[in-house]
């Protein structure tokens, strides 16, 4: 750009000192050519050309070689290096304009970092926050209502164990026997023939087992009916059943955690979920 610039300069000098040199050379020339004396005052001859010849080889010797007369130099030329001059400095201008700019930039955004570091840390704000645990029904139920409230919620399931069963009390059964005789199966198919059923207990035929005394009673006295006498009734306790194993039931339960809870919002929480618990609320320290 520097070297343009010192271009199109000397190109506007160049062509002045041609202006300036072809006036010289045509007032050298004027002054050169003598009038010519008038022979008896009625003719006025012109020098020669012989004579003009040495002033204008003369006058044309003592410019420089470089030197050109103006109407030598084009209009069209001398606009262009104008033009050319005046773009250069046009744009001298504008390099000049963006460097301060930049400049100007680098410098606030240095001031702005130095106030960055020289301003103290604020301490983070505290924000209080507020949590209940509902049941997973009981959450959907009232979500709506909690909507005007920023919160989130997170399901979890509990294992809630059921009661240990109560140990079965000992029941009592009562037996009806019935002597063998010595031919214990013959005694059966006897039993069987009068529509009695029996199975050999210990020894001794068993006609049946029933709950309460009474009915083993009246078994007795069909038997005897039937012609079997000798039977009795056997009181027996029967061993009380195991209790179930504990069983534990997955219950689902969401755990609902509320941001920036002042007190005006915690009032208007505890009025929504009062009927499932309590809200719980965390205090800034």
């Amino acid at each position: 750009m520097k070297w343009l610039f010192a271009f199109l300069v000397a190109l506007n000098i160049i062509v002045f000192a041609g202006m300036v040199a072809g006036r010289v050379a045509e007032r050298q020339k004027e002054a050169l050519a003598p009038a010519v004396p008038m022979a008896s005052g009625t003719q006025e001859l012109g020098l020669p050309a012989s004579v003009q010849r040495p002033s204008v080889a003369a006058g044309a010797a003592s410019a420089p070689g470089w030197v050109h007369g103006a109407d030598d130099v084009p209009a069209s030329a001398v606009l262009a290096a104008d033009e050319a001059a005046e773009r250069a400095r046009e744009q001298e201008n504008k390099e000049k304009e963006r460097k301060a700019r930049e400049e100007k930039a680098r410098r606030e955004q240095l001031a702005q970092e130095k106030a960055q570091q020289d301003a103290p840390s604020q301490p983070a704000q505290c924000r209080p926050t507020a949590s209940i645990t509902l049941d997973e029904d009981d959450y959907h139920r009232i979500k709506g209502l909690l909507a005007q409230w920023p919160h989130a919620a997170t399901r979890t399931v509990e294992q809630r164990r059921s009661a240990p069963a109560k140990p079965a009390a000992a029941s009592k059964s009562y037996r009806v026997l019935l002597p063998s005789g010595g031919d214990a199966m013959a005694q059966l198919g006897e039993l069987s023939d009068k529509g009695f059923g029996g199975t050999l207990h210990q020894g001794e035929i068993s006609v049946g087992v029933v709950g309460s005394k009474s009915a083993a009673q009246v078994l007795v006295s069909r038997l005897a009916t039937a012609g079997f006498s000798g039977a009795y009734v056997a009181e027996q306790q029967e061993s009380a059943k195991a209790a179930p194993a504990d069983s534990s039931l997955g219950v689902s339960r969401m755990q609902v955690l509320f941001m920036s809870v002042d007190d005006k919002a915690a009032k208007g929480i505890q009025a929504v979920v009062g009927g499932y618990g309590k809200l719980n609320r965390t205090e800034c320290k």
